[in-house]
């Protein structure tokens, strides 16, 4: 493992060492005389994926022609460069400081839906030599999480918001994929406060993406070993009803037929007492 771990680091430094020779080898931007030319120019390297040289033109309108109206638009552009060349934080604190800056100019909902799309291209993925992302750190998750639901909720209906209810889901589903994780730790080691608590986190925080069903389920199981059977019963029934040919409807009744069962026992154990 340490092998691969020392390999892909020299792959990565290889990749590194080629992108700053590049940028070395670049030609110096060449300038003109006034803000439309130099941020049209900007705009066609842009177009062209020359994102080096749109920063620098984009940059220079900026500092030079700062009352300029193409100014405004080159601080946008500029966070656009940064998100094209993958540096998502950096991109991500130049949409916010557009939308501080620029509060009502019309694409304050665009800067805040590319501000949301950098943390979410920073969540952890999937990958052979590590473990799965739901083992991983999610505060970029939670970031992006937040971020689209903010975007959703005062631009409901823009343009944007059907890709970023998807985003969003996206987030939800990571998410209530790792407290389903922890949930089943809690389980295994029969810490059954802690499967209420994630089970019930899924479906106040993270519902409708998949993991509702067993969250019920593990939620009602949870209850009842810790006597807790009206609730329990209470968690049972949602579940039926909500998914009556579900994957976990089975296990469900008979959970339910079990805590029945016990309660009969008590009930008759108390009769049987007086």
């Amino acid at each position: 493992m340490k092998h691969i771990a020392w390999i892909v680091a020299g792959l990565v430094l290889l990749v590194l060492s080629g992108c700053a020779e590049n940028e070395r080898l670049r030609k110096p931007v060449t300038y003109r005389t006034s803000a439309r030319e130099n941020f049209e120019k900007g705009k066609r390297a842009f177009e062209d994926g020359d994102y080096l040289e749109a920063m620098e033109l984009f940059k220079f309108v900026k500092n030079k022609f700062p009352y300029s109206k193409y100014a405004t638009e080159s601080d946008l552009l500029m966070a656009d460069c940064l998100f094209k060349r993958d540096k998502y934080l950096e991109a991500a604190e130049a949409y916010e400081n557009f939308v501080k800056l620029h509060p009502r100019h019309p694409k304050v909902a665009y800067a805040m839906f590319q501000a949301a799309s950098c943390h979410y291209e920073k969540i952890p993925s999937d990958w052979f030599l590590v473990p799965p992302a739901y083992e991983m750190d999610q505060t970029e998750t939670r970031t992006a999480l937040r971020k689209f639901q903010q975007f959703l909720a005062r631009w409901p209906q823009h343009e944007l918001s059907g890709k970023a209810r998807k985003l969003l889901d996206d987030c939800k589903r990571l998410m209530a994929n790792r407290s389903m994780y922890i949930a089943e730790f809690y389980r295994k080691r029969e810490k059954y406060r802690g499967v209420v608590w994630r089970a019930e986190e899924i479906l106040h925080k993270y519902s409708g993406v998949g993991f509702d069903e067993k969250a019920l389920y593990l939620k009602a199981e949870a209850l009842a070993q810790l006597g807790d059977t009206a609730a329990a019963v209470q968690a049972i029934e949602k579940l039926l009803e909500r998914f009556p040919k579900g994957e976990w409807t089975a296990d469900a009744r008979k959970l339910l037929d079990r805590i029945k069962a016990v309660e009969a026992k008590r009930a008759a154990a108390a009769r049987s007492s007086k």
